[in-house]
């Protein structure tokens, strides 16, 4: 097969400024977007990930959105997760309790008010919210080394 023939099938091609040859080896774990039913549907995800012993063997994990604030509340937590076995023990404590904790909170109605009538903007109080509930001031300098936490996100206060 010609060379531009194989270029043209392959869906990734090399740029000037790539210094690696390929992938690098690893489990990777992607989280999705979709608000609160993706930071819900992926608490679900890593406990059962949690369960068969797989948390601690991802190397890399990467998020958009809803799946963000799910891999945000994990990494911000991982050193606390207590693993065993591979088994983090203290999952359901560090993790799925804040998730819930924030999922029975209505932020977005009282956040947009106070963001339009009292000084400040709707952005600040999200943020606000998200460190009463979630991540008590934490910044992504915060993240563990390991596993490397990729966070997306249009907006990261």
């Amino acid at each position: 097969m010609p060379d531009d023939a194989v270029s043209l099938a392959s869906p990734v091609r090399a740029i000037p400024t790539d210094t690696r040859a390929g992938p690098r080896p690893g489990i990777a774990l992607c989280l999705s977007g979709g608000g609160y039913r993706a930071m819900l549907f992926h608490v679900g995800s890593l406990w059962r990930l949690n369960e068969a012993g797989y948390l601690p063997k991802l190397a890399r994990i990467s998020s958009v959105s809803g799946g963000s604030i799910t891999a945000g509340v994990l990494g911000h937590r991982w050193n606390r997760l207590a693993f065993v076995s591979d088994v983090a023990t203290k999952f359901d404590a560090e993790v799925v309790a804040a998730i819930r904790a924030m999922a029975s909170q209505t932020i977005d109605v009282g956040d947009i008010l106070r963001g339009l009538f009292l000084p400040g903007s709707i952005g600040d109080r999200v943020v606000a919210s998200y460190n009463t509930h979630l991540f008590n001031h934490a910044s992504l300098q915060d993240l563990p080394d390991a596993p490397r936490f990729v966070i997306n996100a249009t907006n990261v206060q």
